[in-house]
């Protein structure tokens, strides 16, 4: 019958408003238009179509008229989030700032992580901003603009998408006086391993207001990094003055002046040891730790046992590298793996992990107390910290016993300093006889070294020995510049003095800052090094593109007192030798425990002058240096140290060593 409108189905309807938009797109609006009409013809208030003929009225430049599509599509689709956008776009093109700010608003009320709000809101009062400079409706302006902004780099930093920085950075500039914004921009630079920066920004935000316990709690964690040590204390101390109950800065003060003994050459391996053990007594008493806790743990010595793992590291870092082949290997007959996790942004290796297990709990927001009662509750046999001293470590809830047998091993490589930590699993090389003095846990010493290493899938090949093409040696150490102590200077520099031709090349998350820069510019400096022989670089975050920068090294450095692990294993996969001094603590025998269990001992030197001695040799012996090169990745490969079988069959037989010593032991 003539006049009769058409019926549509649904499938009729997407395949028309399919057809429209990809018109739109390719700008052929006028078919665009006819497909969207044809909807609104079957369905007048349809609010995908009148939404679309929105966008197109808007395109024409039909303002008027696109609101009124916009509105129309309300009516049917009052929670659209997309809708009230367009509808500020909208105001905000016709120069109405005072109805595009609510649009905008509305739209980020119904989605919060609409980026494209915060976005146009903070662009809409900018704009406006512009046109009465210099009066107090301006300044408001640019404010209100600003707090967009700091939405929005809040939400970009929870989603991990767009350029932070930048959008904190123009925060600022709009509304310098800020605290919060301040606080925001340093946490960023923090993360972005710019700590004097952080520090200048913290310090801003403290001055406006931002005088909380969060700040000042990032102001030592800045300073520390920067191994400004005075200040770092002063700043905990002033997070805890400014709020007793927020434990994190007495335990960042606690964790950051320990680390210090670690990396600071000054602190011999008995004060290490003793500063280490003074706060765990300290800490023992603070949690009311008893001599003795009751377990009800059948005590089979051969039975299946359940061990649980607590790390703040299960994610894409170097204690991952390490525990993940342990994970995947281990025996599901006779060991039930449970992990409590400190980790509150999971990435796709904590999936991977998480698939090894037979229990995962995520432990962040639980307390000391109630992590101990879930411990108990899950009938854990053997508790492995893996932390030590570092971040979002559990140390405290482990003060108290929280299972029969604990034990803790990999993230740290000193004493816990804890009485209720039973055993340290280590090795004979990295912590020979006569350790012992340096640990408040047991020894159990693996035969086929305290670590396993897994080689990144993505790991390129080995390239050629890089001097035989530039006709130099060229250094490189890819470490956390906190290990390079005044004694590694002086022998790098020793090196390269007498190797004239030689380079080093540094590469650290750090060293995009200036200050640390500088430090280690003026170090060499000072050391008579010419400055051309040294490059500083910084962090390279894809795997592959870090591990082909080996590309360029001859020859790794190993710095001391502090040896590096994952880096010095990363070096040798790649067929770059590590020369390493043998030193009297864990710290310092980590370089001569694994040149040694791939069968090259003589990479690790006794005493400085041998280092740097060694070095040059293996610079001045290129028919030496190409075997290395040739060789090294297949001599890894071969070792019980990238044998992740072997090496969990002997991590296994060790706990089952402490399980069976805590089986015969005197029931409490």
């Amino acid at each position: 019958m003539a006049g009769m409108v058409p019926v549509m189905n649904q499938q009729q309807i997407d395949t028309l408003v399919a057809q429209g938009i990809a018109a739109q797109q390719a700008q052929r609006y006028g078919e665009a238009e006819r497909a969207y009409r044809t909807i609104l013809q079957a369905d007048p208030q349809n609010p995908q179509a009148s939404a679309l003929m929105g966008t197109l009225a808007g395109i024409a430049g039909r303002l008027d008229i696109a609101l009124n599509f916009f509105n129309q599509a309300l009516k049917r689709d009052p929670n659209n989030a997309d809708l009230y956008h367009n509808i500020g776009e909208t105001h905000r093109h016709l120069g109405d700032t005072a109805k595009a700010l609510p649009a905008f608003n509305r739209a980020i009320e119904l989605r919060p992580d609409h980026l494209e709000a915060y976005r146009s809101a903070a662009d809409t009062a900018i704009d406006a901003a512009a046109k009465t400079p210099e009066t107090s409706h301006a300044e408001e302006l640019k404010r209100v603009a600003a707090q967009f902004l700091f939405k929005l780099g809040r939400r970009m930093h929870r989603l991990k998408k767009g350029n932070i920085e930048e959008t904190f950075a123009e925060a600022v500039e709009l509304s310098p006086e800020d605290g919060e914004i301040l606080y925001a921009m340093g946490t960023v630079l923090q993360e972005l391993s710019r700590p004097s920066e952080a520090v200048e920004m913290l310090k801003r935000a403290i001055a406006h207001g931002s005088a909380d316990a969060d700040t000042y709690n990032n102001l030592g964690n800045s300073y520390s990094a920067l191994q400004r040590y005075a200040e770092m204390e002063e700043a905990f101390r002033a997070a805890m003055a400014a709020d007793p109950n927020y434990l994190m800065a007495a335990a960042n003060l606690a964790s950051t002046t320990l680390m210090r003994t670690l990396y600071d050459e000054q602190f011999t391996a008995s004060e290490s040891f003793e500063r280490h053990r003074t706060w765990g007594a300290e800490t023992e008493t603070s949690h009311g730790s008893a001599a003795a806790v009751s377990f009800p743990n059948s005590r089979e010595p051969e039975r299946p046992l359940r061990v649980a793992y607590l790390s703040g590291d299960f994610r894409t870092h170097s204690v991952g590298y390490f525990l993940q082949p342990v994970l995947a290997h281990h025996d599901r007959h006779n060991f039930e793996i449970v992990c409590y996790s400190e980790v509150d942004a999971p990435d796709a290796t904590t999936t991977a992990m998480r698939g090894y297990c037979r229990l995962w709990r995520d432990s962040f927001e639980m307390t000391d107390a109630a992590l101990r009662a879930q411990m108990r509750a899950d009938r854990i046999d053997i508790a492995i910290d893996l932390a030590g001293q570092t971040a979002k470590n559990r140390l405290r809830a482990l003060a108290v016993k929280a299972a029969p047998v604990t034990a803790t091993w990999l993230g740290y490589p000193a004493t816990t300093g804890l009485s209720t930590i039973d055993w340290r699993i280590t090795d004979a090389l990295a912590d020979p006889v006569g350790a012992e003095v340096l640990y408040t846990e047991k020894l159990l010493r693996l035969e086929d070294g305290f670590l396993c290493y897994a080689p990144p899938l993505a790991a390129p090949s080995v390239l050629p020995l890089p001097s035989a093409g530039t006709g130099r040696v060229t250094f490189g150490s890819f470490n956390n510049m906190q290990k390079v102590s005044p004694s590694t200077l002086d022998a790098w520099a020793a090196i390269l003095r007498a190797l004239p031709e030689a380079r080093l090349i540094l590469k650290a998350p750090t060293l995009v800052d200036r200050e640390i820069q500088q430090r280690f510019q003026q170090g060499f400096a000072t050391r008579g090094v010419d400055r051309a022989q040294v490059e500083l670089r910084t962090f390279i975050a894809e795997s592959a593109s870090h591990l082909a920068a080996y590309g360029e090294i001859d020859i790794a450095l190993d710095p001391f007192p502090y040896n590096g692990t994952t880096t010095s294993c990363e070096a040798m996969w790649m067929g770059v030798p590590v020369v390493t001094l043998i030193g009297d603590r864990h710290t310092g025998r980590v370089g001569f425990d694994l040149v040694s269990r791939i069968g090259h001992p003589e990479l690790a030197a006794e005493n400085p002058a041998a280092y740097v001695a060694r070095a040059i040799e293996l610079a001045r012996d290129p028919a030496g240096l190409q075997s290395l090169r040739a060789n090294l990745r297949d001599d890894m490969r071969a070792s019980s140290l990238c044998d992740a079988t072997r090496f969990t069959r002997g991590f296994e037989h060790g706990l089952r060593t402490m399980w069976r010593q805590w089986c015969s032991s005197p029931y409490n």
